[in-house]
């Protein structure tokens, strides 16, 4: 007899699960509606963090080029962190190198597959399909979820280079200065390298 209730239990919270997921996905979409414009646009409002940006992958091309490594970094309008290795001598040379290499026209660098931009892009891409979706198919269909999933990871991975490209990264990175890397390390591991940078024309305190 337990396992019977049990085993009602188990189909009613599924059912239900069943139909308040869409639900929640629908919260999701339109927190997203939200929130990736506004990363964005915090891209576009600062050119020394899509400057940075592009350095950092560039460096990261760089490295892992010349290491079996899979690197990942964050940008700042102050510098950028490359996480994943701990050396500061070999990041700095690699971002020497990735800078050169940026100005002597290899504008791909600083575009990465593994950037976070992605992301964004994938979840605007989802927010707009499943409201649109559900506002012509019917809010609760699962058909509207699936279909919005699938064609958001495609449409995703293939939108991202054009947003880095043309948004969140600026490959024009003459009046940026390099300057001191040092490795950053919390408790007793190492967290990467942060590499300072230096607009030319503007100074930031480090904190």
């Amino acid at each position: 007899m337990i396992v019977i209730y049990f085993l009602l239990l188990v189909f009613f919270l599924s059912f239900v699960g069943f139909l308040i997921l869409p639900i929640g996905f629908l919260g999701l979409a339109l927190t997203s509606l939200v929130d990736a414009p506004m990363q964005l646009y915090y891209m576009i409002a600062h050119p020394e963090v899509r400057k940075n940006h592009a350095l950092e992958h560039a460096t990261i091309h760089v490295l892992e080029q010349e290491l079996p490594v899979k690197l990942s970094g964050i940008s700042y309008p102050n510098g950028f962190l490359v996480q994943g290795i701990g050396d500061p001598f070999i990041v700095a040379q690699a971002a020497e190198v990735a800078k050169q290499r940026l100005l002597n026209g290899e504008h791909n660098l600083a575009v990465h597959p593994r950037c976070g931009t992605t992301s964004v892009v994938t979840s605007l891409v989802f927010a707009i399909l499943f409201i649109v979706f559900s506002i012509i198919f019917g809010l609760f269909s699962w058909i509207n979820l699936i279909l919005s999933l699938i064609l958001a990871s495609l449409l995703g991975s293939v939108l991202s280079p054009i947003v880095q490209k043309y948004i969140t990264t600026d490959w024009h990175v003459q009046d940026i200065e390099l300057l001191q890397a040092e490795p950053i390390i919390r408790g007793w591991s190492s967290q990467g390298v942060f590499v300072h940078t230096k607009r030319s024309d503007v100074k930031w305190s480090i904190s």
